[in-house]
């Protein structure tokens, strides 16, 4: 007898159901979970971390829970550019900070005080009308840089890292608006 978990299920089916493409061409307002074309069959989501946390504060992929530190949200910032944070560490005032390639911790991006830093400034790159975006940020857009999310329990715990803007599904974002 094969016993069926609705709830995962209906949870899975409500957290990855084919929408609208979630980047136009900007985060959404309020919170939103996201996830990577690589890791979205998984049921894995980007999480971060907290300053100075496991894995030096380094933001990663996990399996998709009902926690805060999976619920981001963009602050605009103007030009394009915005600021991203979780429910978890907004009161904390700490956002998440691209690296560079190849940077300390790998090139991870991780959690900070929110600072006025070209590295916490992050740009939305859509793809087409395909639902997914790269990520960049001010600081790192010149080098060709984008944000590629990793598996969880993967290279350098999972962490999330800066590496040269390819044609990968890790570097495929999306967004659900929770």
């Amino acid at each position: 007898m094969t016993i069926i978990n609705l709830k995962a299920i209906a949870t899975a089916a409500i957290l990855f159901a084919p929408a609208a493409p979630a980047f136009a061409d900007s985060f959404p307002e309020g919170y939103f979970k996201m996830t990577t074309q690589f890791r979205e069959g998984s049921e894995e989501c980007f999480e971060g971390n907290r300053r100075g946390g496991s894995m030096n504060g380094a933001a990663f992929m996990d399996s998709c829970q009902n926690v805060s530190g999976q619920l981001w949200k963009a602050i605009p910032q103007g030009n394009g550019y915005a600021k991203l944070t979780t429910m978890f560490r907004e009161g904390e005032n700490e956002c998440l900070e691209g690296n560079q390639r190849g940077g300390s911790m790998g090139g991870a991006a991780f959690m900070d005080s929110c600072q006025n830093v070209s590295g916490q400034l992050w740009k939305v790159i859509p793809q087409g009308d395909s639902g997914y975006a790269k990520l960049t940020t001010m600081f790192r857009e010149g080098e060709n840089e984008c944000l590629e999310g990793n598996q969880r329990g993967g290279s350098m715990g999972g962490a999330a890292f800066m590496d040269s803007c390819q044609n990968v599904s890790g570097q495929l974002w999306t967004v659900f608006p929770q």
